[in-house]
């Protein structure tokens, strides 16, 4: 039986935390300097969504800039239905800088908002403004190689409108020549979020809508609160080509640039660009299938610890949880052995149990999911995340420094 440590979480107080470069939504999201009337939001952004604490709430950060003369500010969150959230009470008299920025934070619980903000001057002129589709709920970011990141087989996007990602252009000519040769996040597309609906790629590095939007609907609908999916799977890799770039250490492979550290950089750029905005609950992980040539188990352990413990110290936050998934490769049980003792470390949970779960049919090559097994994943995943899991992980909440 595998013993957790529990650590009681307090409403308003988010521990342990870290602090990336980028901590403040204004950082992410700068304002025109020359704005000069009107009310502009700068924080948030629509459809992002923020992860919950295990105690279902999150603190909203709100920025923004007022016309001249504004003396005070106005803002609440309301839900966009009775049934996706409760209404939070205005938070009243927030005063803005002399140079008319202002900000404050909106505890709420998980559901999806409408950000409502008045402001007024003393001589009765007013401005309302409002951000649609707000979010407090689930955060996720896929790890693995091309069982994780897609191909060319697709389920249909989320027909709930509140699973959310970044979009990612596989075909856009920076991407490919900028970001491919360099591992550089800035070509990475900005935090702007958009529904998980069909045809859209999950940022960094997702190919294909694949299984994951279907996988977010069912979760939203479980849980009742939002959902956001980040891909930073990198097909034809495996667990050593994860450990050796995570580690910086450069190997030789047909494809993938380790000199930039590919695949590692993928989940590394997630932290830096995307994670300091939205917080994450777990990274889900389909990984293995590639290391079937190694024989010895523990080998392929020690790929897989070296990479997780890289990914909690870059992100200091040494409870991140992992989802497993279990499937193993023809004739190379020492995978499948790798996978069961992986799911035995500390803030491991199992995934899905493709040996038991899909059929032949479902795995066009004994590894590569069908059509079938496309739409099965889905279910399967959403399954694998229980309310045993959700009581027992616990979500990394950025610390968010207001200026």
């Amino acid at each position: 039986m595998k013993l957790f440590l529990l650590v009681p979480l307090l409403l308003t107080t988010y521990l342990p935390v870290h602090k990336f470069d980028i901590v403040s939504p204004r950082d992410i999201f700068p304002g025109k300097n020359d704005v000069a009337s009107g009310l502009t939001i700068l924080s948030p952004v629509s459809r992002v969504v923020y992860q919950r604490t295990n105690d279902n709430n999150a603190m909203v950060p709100v920025t923004g800039h007022c016309p001249a003369g504004v003396k005070f500010i106005d803002a609440r969150l309301v839900a966009r239905s009775k049934d996706e959230g409760t209404t939070t009470n205005w938070k009243k008299n927030i005063v803005p800088s002399s140079a008319g920025i202002f900000s404050v934070t909106i505890e709420a619980t998980g559901g999806w908002y409408n950000l409502e903000v008045n402001a007024s001057t003393d001589q009765g002129e007013k401005w309302h403004a409002v951000v649609e589709r707000v979010g407090i709920g689930e955060v996720f970011v896929v790890v693995g190689h091309s069982v994780a990141q897609g191909g060319e087989i697709n389920a249909g996007g989320s027909s709930d409108d509140r699973v959310s990602t970044v979009k990612l252009n596989e075909k856009d000519k920076i991407f490919d020549s900028l970001y491919l040769t360099s591992g550089d996040p800035a070509y990475l597309p900005d935090p702007v979020f958009v529904k998980a609906g069909a045809g859209v790629a999950q940022a960094p590095f997702a190919h294909g809508t694949y299984f994951w939007s279907r996988f977010g609907e069912l979760i939203a609908k479980k849980e009742n609160v939002p959902v956001l999916i980040y891909n930073a799977a990198f097909g034809g890799t495996n667990l050593e080509h994860w450990a050796k770039s995570s580690q910086g250490i450069q190997f030789e492979h047909g494809f993938v640039r380790s000199g930039i550290r590919m695949p590692y950089i993928n989940l590394l750029n997630t932290f830096k660009k995307y994670i300091p905005l939205t917080g994450l609950r777990a990274l889900l992980a389909d990984h293995g299938q590639n290391d079937a040539g190694e024989k010895d188990p523990e080998k392929i352990l020690k790929n897989y610890e070296i990479f997780l413990a890289q990914a909690r110290k870059d992100l200091g936050f040494s409870e991140l949880a992992l989802v497993v998934n279990r499937q193993m490769p023809a004739n190379a049980p020492s995978v499948r052995k790798a996978q069961e003792e992986m799911i035995e470390q500390p803030y491991c949970f199992p995934g899905p149990d493709y040996d038991k779960d899909l059929l032949k049919e479902d795995k066009y090559d004994g590894i590569h999911l069908s059509q079938s097994g496309v739409d099965k994943a889905a279910v399967l995943w959403a399954d694998a995340l229980t309310a045993a899991f959700f009581r027992e992980s616990t979500p990394y909440i950025p610390d968010w420094k207001l200026k």
